[in-house]
This record gives structure tokens, sequence and C-alpha cells, in this order.
């Protein structure tokens, strides 16, 4: 069977858990929320809170698989962090916002955990994913021609939405939010639906076939005028191209991460600026943003040495007078909220996984799946390093960390037919004699 009729194969085929990936994916981009009592709910909260139990229970019942070091890294962080509050701020005065920063955080990556469960769910998850970006897209580019949000105006009338952020114009266009908080926002929350479009919904055909998913993804990310964004799409593009072009040398990844190497010493050593400056600042499109970005480093990294453990909490972190409060680096200020090991939990769960995905033995379509996942993903843990991730966007995050666990499972994740070649044991170890006569293909299990 080739690629293109295990694609068309995976494409008729449903996933049990359609119906919940698509209400949690249409939950993201509601621009709308309500409140009850202090708690602030928007849709996607509804959703978390309503299915967290469900959903907690279904892991520890072995519904994701076993239970992983990403597993226990994100639960132990994200208790860490409510504990950071509770010690900075007393428990009554941060209880909902520990609260929902712990649903948050654990919630959206158990849920991916439990309802992606193979490749059909996987390519589920994408197609949604993809499907939202595109019906966005409309709207995004009437916003940067009109600096009207239109989703956020038609619900308006009935709901409360989320503030028309009106920032500076950037190459004569206004910032598209389309349905997020803020337009940097909806840029990274789109970013990576680039990689997963090209490798997961499009995994065989011509390159201009190819090509259309991601451009609709690129031109929506693009809408946003983000830096930090559209880096990330530089990225992913960059990185499919290094694939596909040198897909026949086996040890492309290893050759890349040994050019990436030299070339970060190479920066370091040749330049009176470190890497992280000279990345913020040339890969901007306001070079004052960038700056920015650097005084944000500079002056937080103080307060971080200085409460290693637990941080400052939401409290007021040292910087001059005409530096903003934001912090626009989501590690960063995970380390300055929370401490020190909260960042390194996070941080940590974020590598364990790319590194067991990224050793995971797959073939054919699970292995395009997995190269679209890890480029995505390690795409948008590098646009965190310029924006904080909040609200919809960082459960998308979490999402996105949990979506690759299953690639990790022996169970479903080889491909079988002439292109990936034989089914790979699950153990490194082979049976080299045998008095038993070897199976013929045609009676080889399926």
């Amino acid at each position: 069977m080739t690629l293109a009729a295990q694609s068309e194969t995976q494409t008729a085929q449903q996933s049990p858990n359609r119906l919940l990936i698509a209400l949690l994916m249409l939950s993201l981009v509601m621009p709308f929320f309500f409140y009850l009592g202090g708690l602030r709910l928007s849709m996607y909260r509804v959703y978390l809170l309503v299915f967290a139990v469900p959903v907690f229970v279904r892991w520890l019942a072995g519904a994701g698989g076993r239970i992983r070091t990403s597993d226990i890294l994100v639960i132990i962080a994200s208790f860490w962090m409510m504990a950071a509050l509770f010690i900075n701020h007393g428990v009554n005065s941060q209880l909902e916002f520990a609260g929902i920063l712990v649903v948050e955080t654990i919630v959206p990556y158990l849920a991916a955990r439990v309802l992606i469960r193979d490749l059909v769910s996987f390519r589920t998850f994408v197609w949604w994913f993809f499907t939202i970006v595109m019906v966005l897209l409309p709207f995004a580019f009437y916003e940067n021609l009109t600096g009207r949000p239109i989703l956020m105006d038609f619900f308006r009338g009935v709901f409360k939405v989320y503030y028309n952020v009106n920032q500076e114009p950037r190459l004569g266009l206004e910032r598209a939010q389309a349905s997020m908080p803020h337009p940097i926002l909806f840029g990274v929350f789109c970013a990576p639906a680039f990689a997963l479009s090209w490798y997961v919904l499009s995994p065989e055909g011509k390159f201009f076939k190819q090509i259309r998913r991601p451009l609709v993804v690129g031109a929506a990310v693009f809408s946003s005028l983000s830096s930090g964004a559209f880096m990330g799409v530089l990225l992913q593009a960059f990185l499919i191209a290094w694939d596909e072009i040198l897909k026949t040398i086996k040890t492309r990844w290893r050759i890349f991460a040994l050019i990436f190497g030299l070339l970060y010493i190479v920066l370091e050593l040749a330049s009176n600026r470190n890497a992280f400056q000279i990345i913020a600042t040339e890969f901007t499109f306001s070079p004052g943003t960038a700056w920015n970005r650097i005084h944000i480093f500079n002056n937080a990294i103080d307060d971080i040495f200085r409460n290693p453990v637990f941080g400052i909490g939401l409290g007021y972190w040292t910087r001059p007078d005409w530096l903003r409060a934001s912090v626009d680096n989501y590690w960063l200020l995970v380390a300055l909220r929370y401490g020190i090991p909260a960042w390194f939990l996070m941080t940590l769960s974020a590598l364990v996984m790319c590194w067991t995905v990224g050793r995971a033995r797959l073939t054919g379509l699970h292995a395009r799946a997995r190269t679209g996942y890890l480029i995505a993903f390690s795409s948008m843990i590098i646009s965190a390093f310029t924006v904080h991730l909040w609200d919809a966007t960082y459960c998308m995050f979490m999402f996105l960390l949990g979506a690759g666990a299953w690639f990790t499972d022996t169970d479903g994740t080889l491909d079988q037919g002439p292109e990936s070649g034989r089914v790979k044991p699950t153990s490194r170890r082979e049976i080299r004699y045998t008095r038993f006569p070897k199976q013929a293909p045609d009676d080889a299990p399926s």
C-alpha cells in the first residue's frame, strides 16, 4: 500500500474522540466570556472544568497509555506554581487564580493524552486546527484593513468579549487579533498548524498542492504582524525544506544539530552581542520591541536569582520607570513568578517529550506525522521566548505538549507495506536463529 493510499484510508476512518476534539478546538477560539462570582469563564474554561474529572479518571485508568515522565513533570510543575502563589500572596487572595492556572496547565495536557491515541485521532486534531485557522483568516484580513475585530463585535451585544487591542499599525496594516486577547497570541496560536498541515494533511503529492494549506496558515500568522509568531513560521519553513531536500540522508537531523551548534558558537564569539540579542533585534518588525525584550530579560533575571525557589508571584519586579510591566517571554515569566524549579520542570517536560518522540521507531505516515509534530511544537517553544502565553494560546501549548505522547506507544504506530519495510520489533533484540521456518510475507499478521 502506498503512502497516498494509506493517507486516504486514514482520512476515511473516524476517531471515536472526534466530537470531544472538535469541541475543545472550537472552544479555544470563542472570543466571549462571562463571570461566575469573581471567576472569568470563557468557553474553553467551561470545557476544561466540565471534563477535568473525566479526563483525569480516564488517564488514571490507562486510557492515555502508561504514565510517563512528562505527565509527572507537568503535574508537579502546576502544583509548584500554585504553591508559589500561595507563599507569595496567601491562599485566600490567589485561590481562584491558582486554581484556574492548575486547570489550564494539567487538563489540556491530559486531554491530549487521553483523546489522541493513534494517527486517526491526531489527524482529526490537525484537521480541526487547520480548518479553524482557515475560517479565521478572512476575519483577520478584514481587521488588517479596517482595524475592526468583527468577530468580537458580533458577540459584543450578547456577551462580554476581549478588548480591542489598539496598537500602532505595521507595514501599513492594522494588527489582527481575530478572536484572541492580543494579536501576538493569535499569531502564535495559528503558527503550529503550518508544519502540521504540511506533514499530516498532505503527506504526499505535488508541491503546489501540498503547499496550499501551509500558505493559508502563513497568511493567518502574518495578519497578526507579530515578529515572534512569524519567526516561528519561518523556522518551520526552513526545517521542512531541510527535511524534504535531504530526505535521502538518514543523518540529516544530526547534521543540522551540528551546524546549528557551530553557528551558535560563532555568533557568541564573533559579536559583542549574545545570540539571543542578535535574534531579538534582527528577526523583528520593530527594533524598539526587540530592545524592550532585551531590557526585560536583563532586569527580570536579577529578581529571579534573588527569589530562586518560589519567585515573586504576581508582585512588582525590579525595572526602570520607563520599562513596561509586561514580560514578553513565557519561559522567563515562569521563572520570575514561580521560581526556577517551576521553570525547570516545565522546560524538562517539553524536552523529555521531544526526546522520547524523536527516538520512537516509526515508519511511513507515522514518521511523517512525528516530524510535523516535532517541528510545530519546537517552533512554539521558541516563539514562547518572545511572548507570554496565556488564555487559549497557553492551553493550545499544553495540548500540543500532550499530543505527542502517543507516538511513543508500541501499538498502532508502525506502518506496514513496501514503503515502510517490515514492521519493526518493539525490542532492540532480534532472534537470529529458530527451528521454525520463516513466515511468508503473505501470511504476515495484520
